[in-house]
């Protein structure tokens, strides 16, 4: 499998538009398609590259598998096919140091099954990726639409444990809602900041990126940076590496969910 292909269903399974299963047995079928393209030793190289190119029409061959076997709508496919475009250019301009520390710190965050454990490291590593002063980890609380900090880090960090945001405010809230990360390089004069945090713990926001958090179907809540240590504005790089990494937390945060929940039951059926 191709980056692009792996992209193209990575994207659509995390957003909750199709399931694993489903995008197993279209790279299933994909890889069908590609040993028999292969072994067509009768056709020589022109006419296959003209019969793949006919098949395409834009489309890559997953996508096309997707739309035929009734997964996804063209409708849906188009913008996840920009967003693709999108992601690989700048996966292209990342460098592979840190690209290759992201993967490593994913690998770290999801060796533990301990929900403290998971959110402390979420954390620790959060600022370690984007080089920030502080970091938030908001929850969303499903029943009352809230984002709750959980393990905020930096001055203060104690001051604002358990605070809750309301459904749509501040940027937090926006990012919640629209599930698409924010990058701000004057906090205060952004109309959508809430400066009710700021008076809590008697900080100065200036700089912040705020990603959202998903986890197949289901949304997590947001991941937010305060301040880069060298009073720096946070730039595209940071908000894809923080991107990134917010996939492989949000994965580690479910399992740890769900570890507690099978102990839970397991204690209950004892």
């Amino acid at each position: 499998m191709n980056i692009n292909s792996h992209l193209l269903g990575d994207l659509l399974k995390s957003m909750g538009i199709i399931s694993e299963e489903q995008l197993a047995e279209a790279l299933q079928r994909q890889h069908h398609i590609a040993s028999d393209a292969g072994s067509e030793s009768d056709m020589n190289r022109a006419e296959l590259i003209t019969k793949m190119r006919e098949k395409d029409k834009g489309v890559p061959l997953l996508g096309q598998i997707l739309l035929e076997k009734g997964f996804i709508s063209t409708d849906i496919l188009s913008p996840i096919l920009a967003m693709q475009s999108r992601q690989m250019r700048e996966l292209r301009l990342l460098s592979s140091e840190k690209l290759a520390l992201v993967i490593q710190i994913g690998f770290i965050i999801n060796s533990t099954v301990d929900l403290v454990d998971v959110l402390s490291l979420i954390m620790k590593y959060a600022n370690i990726v984007t080089d920030a002063k502080a970091s938030t980890l908001m929850l969303l609380d499903e029943k009352t639409g809230e984002l709750v900090f959980s393990v905020p880090t930096g001055p203060s960090a104690d001051t604002l444990k358990d605070v809750r945001i309301p459904p749509g405010v501040g940027v937090a809230g926006w990012v919640a809602q629209n599930q698409q990360h924010v990058l701000i390089e004057d906090a205060q004069n952004d109309p959508r900041f809430y400066n009710k945090i700021d008076n809590l713990t008697g900080s100065r926001t200036r700089s912040l990126l705020c990603v959202p958090m998903r986890s197949k179907r289901k949304r997590i809540g947001v991941l937010e940076v305060i301040n880069k240590n060298n009073d720096a504005a946070f730039t595209e790089e940071d908000a894809l590496l923080l991107n990134l990494f917010s996939q492989q937390a949000a994965i580690a945060i479910e399992n740890a969910i769900l570890f507690a929940s099978l102990q839970k039951q397991k204690g209950k059926d004892q």
